[in-house]
């Protein structure tokens, strides 16, 4: 697959006009390092420290019934992913998830918080392997006050 240059917006902007992928996936960020560190001592190697958003996700999302809950991230407000990944508030490990999962955190508007869930290892197309940012919304603080949801920073 080839890369997008340029913004999360644009890639979600570009692919929805068109109503179609375009065969590209687009990196938003790095693992942090205490992810790293966390996968590490789980044994786990690390394939890539990008994180990837795929034109898969971006259409799952822009189309999500959550969207009407208004738990969805609008295309405007994908700026708010990027920070997520970039610039985490906390970052959760989700137990219980068959594969290791984390969970990154950022502030955000009427007292809710930006959740981003990446899979870091994953088989994309049973060959390529990324570190998929695979979900995005918004929920409350409360929702991740829940023993599945293990802190690493």
């Amino acid at each position: 697959m080839e890369y997008y240059q340029g913004s999360l917006r644009q890639f979600a902007e570009e692919l929805l006009s068109k109503g179609r992928g375009n065969g590209q996936m687009i990196v938003v960020a790095h693992l942090d390092s205490k992810v790293v560190d966390d996968m590490n001592n789980k044994g786990v190697i690390l394939q890539s420290e990008s994180i990837v958003v795929t034109q898969q996700a971006v259409f799952k999302y822009a189309h999500h019934p959550k969207s009407k809950k208004g738990a969805v991230i609008p295309v405007e407000h994908y700026d708010l992913i990027e920070k997520a990944l970039k610039t985490p508030l906390h970052i959760y490990e989700d137990t219980a998830q068959k594969e290791l999962v984390y969970v990154f955190t950022h502030p955000s508007v009427h007292q809710k918080l930006v959740k981003v869930v990446v899979h870091p290892n994953y088989k994309l197309d049973g060959k390529t392997v990324i570190n998929s940012a695979k979900s995005w919304g918004f929920v409350s603080a409360e929702s991740l006050d829940n023993p599945q949801f293990v802190l690493i920073t």
